[in-house]
């Protein structure tokens, strides 16, 4: 089989599968009619770390150790940039977020990293970007203790927030089409990696900042509700809960959000595959929590409507579009994208259900400034099986249907005391003994992470 003359990764960062199907078509009319289109994608993470490294290796966050204890992908690992390296690939990333850069090792085998931050031109004034960066409870860390181990990334950190405050998607499609252009006039194949920013926090929903809301009142409550969303402030004391109401405004805007990108996403797709012989995958790397199961917890999150993400894949052999519904984790891309280039590997892939490829999602408890409640300190595995979710939150099974995503989902219900569902379920013995190993191991790895904060 041939392999693709470039591989082109498009991440929409904290893209809901909802705010892409809210009005039940998701305005990508290339990719739909010339791609694989998935609708039970779920994302393996709950925010860009876990998620991306989650991506980038095919492991779960407890066999990667990328969490919001660590912050670090572990060298050891075997990444997507790694093994394409070796199959011929220039490795290339052009990132919105400093998540995938080297200050969290996610970018480690990358020959090149462009951030957007560094070449797009600035629309607002620096106190505006500067106000945007300040909402991040790591830059407010950085400033008032020196010490911090990244605060030479804080001048670079500020400046990203040229990325907070403005549409800088064609800025970035920009940038790869130069690069693309320039490693094709070399006879270099590449690994191209995008990571678009509109879609997460503050969700744009014009070409610079704007709010939703209409009058003063509106837009204070909107910058309120923006302020306590990032800073997770229900974690340090408990009247810190948005109101839904708020909640969903944030929803509209990502769904506008979608709106401002999907024309340049699909035509940017077209321009790099149409007649050529790239492969192109365009995903989120993980949702993000509008109140789902009365929940706000960005960082420790296993509800379908922030973990389930839309995925395209347009293969560079141009076969027939095709929709495919059965559940997968969006981790098992990074199999079926060595299968594409002929690397030998025993993974598991997107392509067709099998008893080792559901969606496992894992979430860890987020140290808020070392001030997080103990009721907060949770970790959790949730899996899907035969239309169920199944959550294990601390020590206690849960449960609930699936149910109609970003609408009325349905709500983890705790069970009997004593009850497991890889011993209640009529699974296979493969699917059985694949999840009895990886409940194990997440296990040994969240009790590793509760007995440390403990000590501290």
């Amino acid at each position: 089989m041939s392999k693709p003359q470039h591989i082109i990764v498009i991440v929409a960062d904290s893209l809901r599968y909802d705010s892409v199907y809210h009005e039940g078509n998701p305005g990508v009319p290339y990719l739909e009619n010339n791609g694989i289109q998935f609708n039970g994608v779920r994302s393996a993470g709950s925010w860009t770390l876990p998620a991306t490294s989650s991506l980038f290796t095919g492991l779960l966050p407890h066999e990667h150790g990328a969490t919001t204890q660590s912050r670090w992908l572990h060298e050891s690992k075997t990444t997507l940039a790694g093994e394409l390296k070796k199959a011929g690939y220039t490795t290339v990333q052009i990132t919105a977020n400093p998540v995938t850069t080297d200050i969290f090792n996610v970018s480690k085998d990358f020959d090149e990293t462009h951030t957007v931050w560094s070449f797009a031109v600035s629309k607002h004034k620096w106190f505006l970007r500067m106000a945007l960066s300040l909402n991040r409870p790591r830059i407010r860390r950085m400033l008032f203790k020196p010490k911090d181990i990244i605060v030479s990334k804080l001048s670079e950190d500020i400046r990203q927030g040229i990325t907070w405050a403005q549409k800088t998607a064609n800025d970035t499609f920009d940038k790869a089409r130069q690069i693309l252009e320039e490693k094709t006039a070399k006879g270099e194949k590449v690994f191209l990696f995008l990571n678009l920013m509109e879609t997460h926090y503050p969700f744009h929903i014009a070409e610079t900042f704007e709010f939703y809301s209409k009058g003063l009142f509106g837009k204070i409550r909107e910058a309120r509700t923006l302020y306590h969303f990032l800073g997770q402030d229900f974690l340090i004391k408990d009247n810190g809960f948005i109101k839904q109401a708020d909640l969903d405004i944030l929803k509209k805007k990502q769904q506008l959000s979608w709106k401002l990108i999907r024309n340049d996403v699909n035509d940017f797709c077209q321009e790099v595959h149409q007649d050529k012989d790239n492969l192109v995958v365009f995903c989120a790397d993980h949702g993000d929590n509008f109140g789902d199961q009365d929940w706000q917890y960005h960082f420790s999150n296993v509800t379908d409507g922030g973990n389930k993400v839309p995925f395209f894949w347009l293969d560079h052999q141009h076969k027939s579009a095709e929709t495919k519904t059965h559940p997968v984790s969006a981790r098992f891309m990074f199999q079926d994208i060595l299968r594409a280039v002929n690397v030998k590997n025993d993974g598991q892939t997107m392509m067709e259900e099998t008893a080792e490829n559901l969606p496992i999602l894992e979430s860890y408890w987020y140290n808020n400034e070392g001030r997080t409640m103990e009721k907060y300190k949770l970790n959790q595995m949730a899996f899907i099986e035969k239309n169920k979710r199944f959550v294990l939150r601390g020590e206690q099974w849960m449960q609930a249907p699936v149910g109609e995503t970003g609408v009325n989902e349905p709500k983890f219900q705790s069970v009997e005391n004593g009850f497991n569902p890889l011993e209640e379920l009529k699974l296979s013995a493969d699917r059985k003994k694949y999840l009895d190993e990886h409940v194990k191991n997440y296990k040994v790895f969240s009790d590793k992470i509760m007995s440390k904060s403990k000590k501290t």
